[in-house]
């Protein structure tokens, strides 16, 4: 399948409407506005908002995600980036890990985990592998539920559940290497970029140790 055709599917998709899943609001069509190239370090985030319009790719949004992402990018990597172009141009794409917001009693919640792997292995699955970056960033514990999912399927090998950890806390900073289709790739398990989380200041770290193994 081609990007198109990938992204077309998310937006046709009613898949957790037809597994009685009703929190989850899908279709969504929010989906990138520019088709990934040469990506070099793949940031992986939760899920689009309940009740917006918008979200990370739309330049006339005022997206949380974005304004966060972008301002750690810029004040403790040293990027220049205010714009979609500028972020990609730099040799970054974001995807989430869901591609339909969740609610529950009207208002934005977290995919469960049975949303997760549905989705994880329906579409993000297809969009890695179809995208081939260098090094994957998961931004919190549902990009982190995601890639534990997938990666089941990419790396059929045995693997020590310690070697992760039973928390996000104790999973955030460590790199783990996994074979998708004929190439390695690094994962970074970080946390959800929020100034509001005490451990912020640490995911600006973890880009520059998943940085440091790719060439820019």
């Amino acid at each position: 399948m081609n990007w198109t055709e990938i992204q077309e599917g998310i937006k046709r998709c009613t898949k957790c409407k037809e597994e009685g899943v009703y929190e989850v609001k899908c279709p969504d069509d929010r989906i990138p506005t520019s088709e990934p190239r040469h990506v070099k370090l793949l940031f992986v985030s939760e899920a689009p908002p309940l009740n917006t319009r918008y979200y990370f790719y739309h330049e006339n949004s005022n997206d949380r995600l974005r304004n966060s992402l972008f301002g750690l990018l810029q004040s403790d990597l040293g990027y220049e980036i205010s714009s979609i172009n500028d972020f990609i141009a730099a040799g970054f794409y974001l995807l989430p890990t869901v591609k339909c917001p969740s609610a529950r009693n009207g208002r934005n919640a977290a995919p469960v985990k049975s949303v997760i792997k549905l989705c994880a292995e329906r579409h993000l699955k297809r969009e890695i592998e179809y995208i081939k970056p260098e090094g994957v960033c998961l931004l919190g514990r549902t990009a982190l539920q995601g890639f534990l999912t997938l990666r089941n399927l990419w790396d059929v090998q045995t693997h020590d559940p310690r070697e992760v950890g039973k928390t996000l806390s104790e999973a955030a900073g460590k790199v783990l290497e996994v074979k998708i289709l004929d190439k390695n790739t690094r994962f970074m398990i970080s946390y959800w970029p929020t100034k509001r989380h005490r451990k912020f200041h640490e995911i600006s770290e973890h880009i520059r140790m998943l940085r440091e193994g790719i060439e820019f």
